[in-house]
């Protein structure tokens, strides 16, 4: 998949908020494909509404890769918006919080 292999390569070269971007935009996509799959479209980038989606409408059990959606939730925003992180984004994460967002991406 293109944005996981995206997210590694910004965590190789340091780029961390951009990396955690990335492993968030990994897990939506393979969510919505998911969806998609069975025949359901939703417009959302939040990744818990995805899971309740597919808990409730598809009748899969999510909830083994929930608490790592949680987490990864804020990045879609965290780590590209100031008034969002109230900080620079990219002083917000460091090496560690961009291989856990990527080790929890990997899991859906």
């Amino acid at each position: 998949m293109e944005d996981l292999d995206t997210a590694k390569v910004l965590l190789n070269n340091n780029k961390y908020y951009a990396s955690a971007f990335y492993s968030h935009q990994a897990a939506e996509k393979c969510l919505e494909a998911l969806l998609l799959y069975f025949g359901k479209y939703v417009k959302t980038y939040d990744l818990s509404k995805m899971l309740d989606i597919i808990k409730e409408e598809v009748n899969l059990n999510v909830e083994e890769i929930r608490e790592e959606a949680l987490k990864l939730n804020p990045n879609y925003t965290i780590s590209r918006y100031l008034d969002t992180a109230n900080s620079l984004p990219y002083l917000l994460y460091d090496k560690n919080d961009a291989r856990e967002y990527l080790n929890m991406a990997e899991k859906c």
